[in-house]
């Protein structure tokens, strides 16, 4: 396995090893969103690898979109953290947000097209913000909908017609 590889690899799966400090409750509550938002994201990489908007140089797996081990790593756990520490508080979520897909556009995608894994390609830097920023918009409205249509009054009171 190379070096590019092996990058590829530690970015995928050291963010799962923050997860037993995220707790039960908030895995549960927010874990259909990230991996809606996941496969939300999943799919605009088939359409940006068409248009040529970025591309993932190195593949973790043959045969499989390059950006699926970013998307299973620190874009689904990631995601859950935000929605734990923010959701409820739609500024600091935003703010949070913005934060981080800056330091993803700005920072991490300029050190992965130093390295030679992916790099933008007919996406401006500002135009991938916009389409970040619309995908957490997004989100927080998907979890917004979870949250009023799976309340915890209607959990119990379901439970308790089954049960009875």
């Amino acid at each position: 396995m190379n070096n590019k590889r092996k990058y590829i690899l530690v970015i995928m799966l050291l963010p799962w090893l923050t997860v037993p400090f995220i707790g039960k409750k908030a895995m549960k509550r927010f874990s259909l969103t990230a991996a809606f938002i996941g496969l939300l994201f999943g799919l605009q990489s088939v359409y940006a690898n068409k248009k040529g908007w970025w591309r993932v140089h190195t593949r973790l797996f043959p045969n499989v979109l390059g950006e699926i081990p970013f998307i299973i790593g620190p874009f689904f756990v990631g995601s859950i953290w935000i929605l734990k520490f923010t959701f409820g508080k739609f500024l600091r979520y935003t703010l949070i947000n913005l934060g981080v897909d800056f330091f993803h556009i700005y920072i991490f995608v300029n050190w992965l097209h130093r390295v030679g894994i992916a790099s933008l390609i007919r996406l401006k830097e500002y135009q991938a913000l916009i389409l970040f920023t619309a995908n957490a918009a997004i989100m927080y409205g998907f979890q917004w909908l979870i949250d009023k249509k799976v309340s915890p009054e209607k959990t119990k009171s379901l439970i308790k017609r089954i049960l009875s």
